[in-house]
């Protein structure tokens, strides 16, 4: 079993300074089959929230959330820089106020960044603890 070294305090995730206003963290999760992963969740209470575009998915359990991406929405979505990184576990994706701000104040390597079409600015960081993808929403 793999474990993680969590302790922010020593990690390189920020500068000396928290990232502002996160508003929330959300596990991201790459599968290789859709159908199976909606029912290994569901095995555990997670129901299917969302299925805004083919290949990926929000599952909700109380106030617990999940996210499940295939690879062929992955390769669409993000990066390939960033495709390397997410192959080794599961991200974070993390929603922020300022993208910029965030920017500022990390100092784990920033690996990608992209505007989605549905409007999100996604900043793509290798961390010590896995890829992170902060988002802030763009005004449309």
């Amino acid at each position: 079993m793999t474990y993680y070294d969590t302790t922010f305090h020593n990690s390189e995730v920020h500068a000396g300074r928290p990232v502002p206003n996160p508003k929330n963290a959300t596990p991201l999760y790459l599968v290789d089959d859709m159908a199976s992963a909606q029912r290994r969740f569901g095995v555990m209470g997670f129901e299917v929230t969302a299925c805004e575009e083919k290949g990926c998915i929000s599952m909700k359990a109380g106030d617990s959330q999940v996210l499940l991406m295939d690879e062929a929405h992955a390769q669409r979505a993000m990066p390939p820089e960033v495709l390397t990184s997410f192959k080794h576990g599961p991200a974070l994706y993390v929603w922020v106020d300022s993208i910029d701000e965030t920017r500022a104040r990390i100092s784990d390597p920033v690996i990608g960044e992209m505007v989605t079409g549905y409007g999100t600015w996604e900043l793509f960081v290798e961390s010590r603890i896995g890829l992170i993808i902060f988002a802030e929403k763009l005004l449309k």
